[in-house]
């Protein structure tokens, strides 16, 4: 079987590249690091002209209605971008998980704000912290086996340290009651639980790939223009091999990604098998990038001038996210039987 994006796929990723190209340069990462901003407005204004907020909700609602495949390209793209805003926890999981739970037009009125992304919402589990809870109206909490919507405003944020300083990290205080309960049937709260993991570890897989790809050809740019001894330090074998292997594991890596947002939107048997294979694959490949990227960069690329940095605690913070290299095996593993 040959598989390949569709042009309209191709055309929405490549206008989402341009658009932050433009809006969400590494100045603009370095100003709203150093600033006290909780988002970068231009960019999420330009999200919201493209419909990205609600790409994943049904037109019935005023949605794009992208399957889980559809968006995999855009996910690429924010890693490539190293975009701080939490467009992953807002559209790919938010947004879903809510309408799934809309029975009755129940919570019609929330998705309406949130799909046009006047308002933002976030997702948390127990023993995580929240991305970006600074910057959103509203929280899907799943907490002791249940599901919970939770308006930000209602509950206390401690801000915690990151590696990635363009990534906003919080621990959450807030009381569970009869008003934020939107789920309790441990069946479907179980359910939803494993499909918005497997949703968020596509997408932080796809984005892990976006990051591997930036890096990589930013190494290349730079052992061609850097020259010792008269000639370009890129023409050392040793220099090649590395980028060489770090280009192998970022190809081997993106098809097995894309199979596993293939799976999740076809309802396929071997979804969780894909799944954690792709993040395997695009972990392995992202931190082959970044230790390509600080040995061929050399001291420079150690530096807080230099922006290569944000590129490289984005890599290594979402190599780790939704579960790292090891967990990852442990999952295959158990999806083997072994």
């Amino acid at each position: 079987m040959k598989f390949c994006f569709n042009d309209q796929q191709v055309l929405f990723a490549e206008t989402v590249r341009e658009m932050l190209t433009k809006r969400c340069s590494p100045k603009h990462i370095n100003d709203f690091i150093s600033s006290d901003m909780n988002s970068m407005p231009l960019v999420w204004d330009a999200f919201m002209a493209m419909g990205v907020p609600g790409m994943a909700a049904p037109e019935s609602l005023g949605g794009l209605e992208m399957s889980d495949l559809d968006s995999i390209l855009i996910m690429e793209e924010l890693g490539r971008s190293a975009c701080p805003e939490p467009i992953m926890e807002h559209a790919v999981l938010s947004v879903p998980l809510l309408t799934e739970c809309n029975e009755g037009n129940k919570y019609s009125d929330v998705l309406e704000v949130i799909i046009s992304g006047t308002k933002r919402a976030s997702v948390v589990f127990d023993d995580q912290y929240a991305l970006g809870a600074d910057a959103v109206q509203y929280l899907l909490v799943f907490h002791a086996g249940q599901l919970h919507l939770v308006e930000q405003e209602s509950t206390k944020l401690q801000r915690q340290k990151s590696v990635d300083e363009s990534r906003h990290l919080f621990s959450i205080e807030w009381d569970p009651s009869a008003s934020t309960l939107i789920e309790s049937n441990p069946e479907r709260v179980d359910s939803l639980t494993k499909k918005t993991e497997l949703r968020a570890k596509a997408a932080t897989s796809a984005q892990c790939i976006g990051v591997a790809e930036y890096l990589l050809e930013k190494t290349v740019q730079y052992v061609q223009d850097r020259k010792q001894f008269g000639k370009p330090v890129g023409v050392n074998q040793a220099i090649k091999h590395q980028l060489a292997d770090t280009g192998k594991a970022i190809e081997f890596a993106r098809p097995m990604v894309h199979r596993g947002a293939w799976c999740l939107s076809n309802g396929h048997p071997e979804t969780d098998l894909a799944v954690h294979m792709g993040k395997l694959l695009s972990s392995q490949a992202v931190e082959l990038a970044c230790k390509t990227a600080l040995q061929c960069h050399g001291a420079i690329a150690y530096t807080l001038e230099y922006d290569l940095q944000i590129w490289l605690k984005r890599g290594l913070t979402l190599s780790s996210s939704w579960g790292d290299i090891y967990n990852q095996r442990d999952r295959i593993a158990n999806c083997l039987g072994l």
